[in-house]
């Protein structure tokens, strides 16, 4: 079976969420399974979310920790 995120927010590269016309929402990030997974509606293995987890999340905390001008 299929195991993984189903849907939720769009991100960017630096896992930004996106608004309706892909423009990142200030402060909000997603990484993981709270967001749309970036090989579709499903994962083919267990393991996959994990490492979808562990790669957003360092993008987001990358992103948070330049200076507030360059975000």
């Amino acid at each position: 079976g299929m195991v993984g995120t189903k849907g939720g927010p769009r991100t960017d590269a630096s896992a930004r969420v996106l608004d309706w016309v892909a423009r990142p929402i200030p402060g909000l990030y997603a990484a993981g399974n709270a967001m749309a997974a970036f090989i579709g509606p499903g994962t083919v293995s267990p393991g996959t979310t994990i490492g979808s987890a562990m790669t957003t999340g360092y993008l987001a905390g990358r992103d948070l920790s330049r200076p507030d001008d360059r975000r």
